[in-house]
């Protein structure tokens, strides 16, 4: 049996404690010359953070600090969960904690448009009512009952954007030279959904219920005879901008319509047929659009 002075293991493992502590103090993981306290290097291969299930963005939990104290600040996780509290709800994604919630670190944005399908639609008058009515409306095409499921929850901005026309007046009598005459109604915008209720049934002209007044003017002049000047299809636009807090992944039925009650006397056929009838979206369509503001 061969004998080993203690005191030589003794050296050897004093020389191997200091070279570890030595190369401790910067750690390279494919590189032989670290430049940092902590240098990966690869062509092909990522640094894979903690993968953790967060459950709110003003929580902690289930992240711990080993020494048994809070948080550092700068604490970075991969966050796997998604959640419904509203206020507080945290997406897949990297997450860095700020010494009271934890932020995202990547780009929280969306935008969805919807826009009125067909060339254009015919309106047409209901001359019986002194107020438009929601309840008797034409629905616009392609902004029929769709559904918006937004990603986030949070604040969004809702803008409803409308176009309308009025159709060509009659021949003016032996009494006039310029005549003009003038198509009136309304736009009804409706959503609801978690949260959020915007009805125009329930009040009248009120832009934040939904109603988005609207009218355009035609005219005839002959003061240039014998030529005749006609001017009409002269587009109305209207834009009317909502703020709701909508919950992610909910799913938010909306509905675009229009009444007209005002053209049926000096409008070609009544303002119901032929040249005379109003248009919806003629040339610009009607458009409703969802843009994510934040939490």
């Amino acid at each position: 049996m061969k004998i080993v002075d203690i005191k030589y293991i003794g050296s050897a493992f004093f020389v191997c404690f200091v070279f570890i502590q030595t190369t401790l103090a910067q750690v390279g993981v494919g590189t032989t010359k670290p430049e940092g306290a902590l240098h990966l290097k690869s062509t092909s291969q990522g640094l894979v953070i903690p993968r953790i299930a967060l459950t709110a963005k003003n929580s902690e939990n289930p992240v711990i600090n080993p020494n048994g104290s809070n948080l550092v600040e700068g604490t970075v996780v991969y966050n796997t969960s998604k959640t419904k509290l509203g206020a507080n709800d945290v997406y897949p994604g990297i997450y860095a904690w700020s010494g009271s919630e934890w932020n995202p670190q990547f780009i929280m944005e969306e935008y969805k448009k919807y826009t009125q399908t067909g060339s254009y639609q015919l309106t047409t008058i209901r001359d019986g009512y002194r107020t438009p009515r929601p309840d008797d409306a034409d629905n616009v095409a392609g902004l029929t009952n769709q559904v918006f499921k937004p990603k986030y929850s949070g604040t969004y901005r809702i803008e409803v954007k409308t176009n309308f026309s009025a159709g060509k007046i009659n021949d003016f009598t032996s009494l006039d030279k310029i005549s003009l005459a003038t198509m009136e109604g309304a736009f009804f915008f409706k959503i609801n959904g978690a949260g959020v209720n915007i009805d125009p049934s329930s009040g009248t002209y009120d832009y934040e219920l939904g109603w988005m007044y609207t009218h355009s003017y035609s005219a005839q002049s002959e003061i240039e005879s014998p030529t005749i000047h006609e001017s009409y299809l002269v587009p109305h636009f209207e834009s009317v901008v909502h703020y709701v807090y909508f919950l992610a992944d909910e799913n938010y039925t909306f509905n675009l319509s229009n009444c007209m009650i005002t053209g049926h006397e000096y409008f070609v056929g009544n303002g119901d047929t032929g040249d005379g009838q109003g248009r919806i979206g003629n040339d610009v369509p009607c458009t409703v659009e969802f843009t994510f503001i934040g939490d």
